[in-house]
């Protein structure tokens, strides 16, 4: 099994509206990867995604918004969190992916993320399998069964202004992107 939160309508349509368009003036970097060879460094063989940068005001926000519902989460998967990283903001433009992963709480990694328990994403995109006006397609967050059990791939229902929770050492990827453009919002409960 993949244990899963969703969170229906985590942002109201006004905050919504607000973020993709602050999103869509934006600009940003290439967004990085953690590891223990190559802390903090782009490598678009493994990630190729934008982090776009947004004012201030806009993280502290949904961060807020995120620490509101921190007791949820925390009674859906029996832990006791303290806080929320800053949000990634992020923009998956055609052809952009993220391989296989897991965010954290693994023995295997030496670095900060071993801190994560939660991760955490927001959709702000509205999927679509054929190409129109403000949508995406391709872009899926998926879930990876454990190794030592029967194969098991799971997607993310996706739906603009849900939140996805799941453990930090689940499996997961995103497909490349097949047209339009995703965006959405991760960050890690600690």
């Amino acid at each position: 099994m993949i244990d899963l939160l969703e969170i229906e309508d985590f942002l109201d349509a006004a905050m919504l509206a607000d973020l993709v368009a602050e999103l869509n003036a934006a600009s940003g970097d290439a967004a990085t990867v953690l590891s223990r060879e190559a802390s903090g460094m782009v490598q678009s063989s493994v990630r190729k995604t934008t982090r776009v940068a947004v004012a201030a005001e806009t993280r502290e926000r949904v961060k807020q918004r995120l620490m509101q519902e921190k007791a949820k989460i925390e009674a859906h998967f029996g832990l006791a969190l303290t806080e929320c990283e800053d949000p990634q903001f992020l923009r998956y433009d055609v052809g952009d992916f993220f391989v296989p992963h897991q965010d954290g709480n693994t023995p295997m990694v030496w670095d900060d993320s071993r801190f994560r328990r939660i991760s955490a994403v927001i959709f702000l995109s509205r999927k679509s399998e054929e190409p129109a006006e403000e949508t995406y397609g391709g872009g899926s967050l998926v879930f990876h069964g454990p190794y030592t059990g029967p194969q098991l791939r799971v997607a993310a229902g996706a739906q603009p202004g849900s939140l996805v929770a799941f453990r930090s050492e689940t499996t997961h990827e995103v497909t490349p992107v097949t047209h339009g453009v995703r965006y959405s919002i991760a960050t890690w409960f600690r």
